[in-house]
């Protein structure tokens, strides 16, 4: 019984130093293969919708497995993507803005179901139905916005520009996307928080996850780091694959 438990407890100890070694090694090779069949897949997508550059990034539940870049940040320039670059992750931001009032919820400054001019009075929207828009309607996108204010550069005007809009439907009835309610939702952030909406998603939510290389909002200083955007030559058509690509028109944006 005594040799059988320390010939046990012998294997169970290199039974425990080996395995990670052979598990790296197995995992290694798996990955490499897979890695090698996603390259090959993000170059065919890449030729056919005539992508400049793009990085991708994969994970595990236990952190990053592999950050690989392809093409261009810069045609004219040929500067090619590298993992220090920047893109512009657009309406991806309306998570973090969700993610930022939902952690005013859990300290007890917020209510999502209470109406936004409880937090904004000077919210308006002209609306023929008695409920009242609230900021979770907002944020599921079926406050009845059919419409909003996009000629106008982001700013609070935009929001307030609402006052010259009707709602479609009664709050909660259907869904709209709608940029001008995440708009609103920014500024109760900060009528909350009394900070920037930039300061706050920076110092809340990306510093403490450690996204150190990410920036809350599109700023000209930012732009020294982004990859160019670009769009089809031509506007009044159909886009295809064969029109050639043009910069897109540089905006700041918060």
């Amino acid at each position: 019984m005594t040799r059988l438990i320390k010939t046990c407890g012998l294997a169970l100890v290199v039974l425990l130093l080996a395995t990670p070694a052979v598990q790296t090694q197995e995992e290694g090779l798996r990955y490499q293969k897979a890695f090698a069949r996603l390259d090959e897949f993000i170059a065919q997508h890449m030729q056919a919708a005539n992508v400049p550059g793009m990085a991708v990034a994969l994970t595990s539940r236990a952190g990053l497995l592999r950050v690989s870049t392809y093409g261009f940040a810069d045609i004219a320039a040929r500067l090619p993507v590298t993992p220090e670059t920047l893109f512009e992750i657009g309406s991806i931001s309306k998570s973090f803005t969700c993610i930022a009032l939902m952690q005013q919820r859990e300290a007890g400054k917020f209510d999502p179901h209470a109406p936004v001019t409880r937090y904004l009075p000077w919210f308006r929207i002209n609306s023929k139905f008695p409920a009242p828009i609230t900021a979770h309607h907002l944020m599921s996108h079926t406050a009845g916005i059919t419409n909003g204010r996009d000629d106008i550069p982001a700013s609070r005007y935009q929001a307030a520009a609402l006052r010259e809009r009707w709602t479609a439907f009664p709050p909660g009835d259907h869904f709209i996307y709608s940029n001008v309610g995440y708009q609103v939702l920014g500024y109760l952030l900060e009528e909350l928080t009394g900070q920037s909406y930039g300061d706050y998603i920076q110092t809340h939510i990306l510093d403490p996850v450690g996204m150190t290389a990410t920036q809350p909002v599109i700023t000209h200083e930012t732009r020294k780091r982004l990859a160019v955007g670009y769009e089809r030559f031509y506007d009044d058509r159909p886009s295809h694959v064969s029109h050639p690509l043009v910069p897109a028109t540089w905006l700041e944006y918060g």
